[in-house]
């Protein structure tokens, strides 16, 4: 089976897991491993330059308040604006995909409540679904969480300080993160990611946006557990996701692997592709006690059609 030895769907630093023919790699039938739920096969994409139509680039500009004479720059791989005073920019990018506005941080205020109309947080997934509409992106395109509904997580962009015993926060932008899917399936890395800030008056603050083209480039049958097994115990797989505690990991004297979860992923990082992996959540028991690890390995045999 063809699975190279600096894989495509991991960052070259990462942590491989060494071969042992011997180790106890078990799949938990209890758990949450919803094998039947995988694709039968799934595709090797190759990024492609994304030029984004007039109409949307319009739109872009009036979200972020500039005009045709803040135009800095324009040519085949994209368009930059920037203000009069060079405090706010806008990148646009074809080549890559990409969109990058930002704008200064307001200065901390020692008064309540002095940042005006401020978007609430249940208006946060309107005001979200409006930015993807103006810039042709599909909700369908958007990772879901396990209810079917975009996975946007929010969180608050704020000064705290302390005034008469009394903590105080000025919060001057919401922020809202999300991640591409393909075919169903959630992108890791840089290929299909988003973070956006709304600040005063619902005005966009910031927004880094990518989101390349994408060719079908070869697709593959995916693996069954029991092949996935085996490749953990030939040196196939890394290891992930860890809690803080967990510390170094010694492989080569751990007792167990038991998988608990398993789900498919796309990774995007330092190649041309956008390339499956299989996210594995497991319990290792290192002889010392069990520890939760996350395990990322393979998904398909790329020298079958």
């Amino acid at each position: 089976m063809g699975f190279p030895e600096n894989p495509r769907w991991k960052y070259t630093d990462d942590t491989p897991i060494p071969a042992r023919a011997d180790l106890d790699v078990r799949w938990d039938v209890n758990s949450n491993v919803p094998t039947n739920k995988w694709p039968a096969q799934m595709w090797i994409y190759q990024l492609a330059p994304r030029k984004l139509p007039p109409k949307v680039i319009s739109n872009l500009m009036q979200m972020c308040s500039f005009t045709e004479k803040d135009k800095v720059q324009q040519d085949s791989n994209g368009v930059i604006f920037k203000s009069p005073d060079s405090l706010r920019t806008l990148t646009i990018s074809f080549s890559s995909g990409n969109i990058r506005y930002n704008m200064p941080e307001p200065h901390s205020v020692l008064k309540p409540n002095f940042f005006k109309g401020v978007p609430k947080t249940m208006e946060m997934p309107k005001l979200t679904k409006n930015f993807l509409h103006r810039i042709d992106i599909k909700l369908s395109e958007i990772q879901k969480n396990t209810n079917g509904v975009p996975n946007f997580c929010f969180s608050d962009r704020g000064y705290i300080y302390l005034t008469n015993h009394t903590f105080i926060t000025n919060t001057w932008a919401r922020n809202v993160v999300f991640r591409r899917s393909v075919d169903g399936t959630e992108v890791i890395g840089n290929a299909g990611y988003c973070e956006l800030e709304f600040g005063e008056h619902n005005q966009i603050s910031q927004i880094d946006f990518s989101w390349p083209g994408l060719e079908p480039y070869k697709s593959a049958p995916t693996l069954r557990p029991q092949v996935i097994i085996e490749l953990i115990r030939q040196g196939k797989a890394r290891q992930g996701a860890t809690f803080d505690n967990v510390g170094d990991i010694d492989w080569k004297n751990v007792k167990s692997v038991t998988v608990k979860q398993a789900w498919p992923c796309y990774f995007a990082g330092d190649s041309d592709f956008l390339y499956p992996f299989l996210a594995l959540w497991t319990t290792v028991d290192t002889g010392h006690g069990g520890v939760e690890v996350g395990i990322d390995c393979p998904i398909i045999d790329e020298t079958k059609p």
